[in-house]
């Protein structure tokens, strides 16, 4: 049985590998969802996908992310579409040993009192 299928191969999701420690700025073009099955012991769980201007890659969003981003620009996605957004890496201990490194969302940050 090939089993390149299962393995990470190439595919449309944005990851933490993509970034190679580089903190980027995107905008947001498009907001989806994308339901994963139950299995094993976890329930059926939907997160929120971003897509980005000029990116062909889209970003699948953590739940603490999507919190973030709620905080940031509002709970109603269509708000979200056209802001500018922080991406980042953020290496977590998740216990047992488990180190792992994953994408980080952030509102950028602008200084609004400008001496000029």
């Amino acid at each position: 049985m090939d089993m390149s299928k299962f393995g990470q191969g190439e595919n449309k999701d944005l990851k933490a590998a993509d970034h190679k420690g580089q903190k980027l700025k995107v905008v947001i073009s498009g907001v989806s969802t994308r339901t994963y099955p139950a299995r094993d012991d976890q329930p059926e769980d939907t997160k929120v996908v971003l897509a980005f201007e000029g990116k062909e890659k889209v970003m699948v969003v953590s739940h603490p992310n999507t919190d973030v981003l709620i905080e940031s620009y509002g709970k109603e996605s269509t708000d979200w579409v056209g802001r500018a957004l922080g991406l980042s890496t953020k290496t977590w201990n998740v216990g047992e040993g488990w180190v792992i490194t994953c994408l980080d969302v952030e509102a950028p940050v602008y200084e609004d009192d400008i001496p000029f």
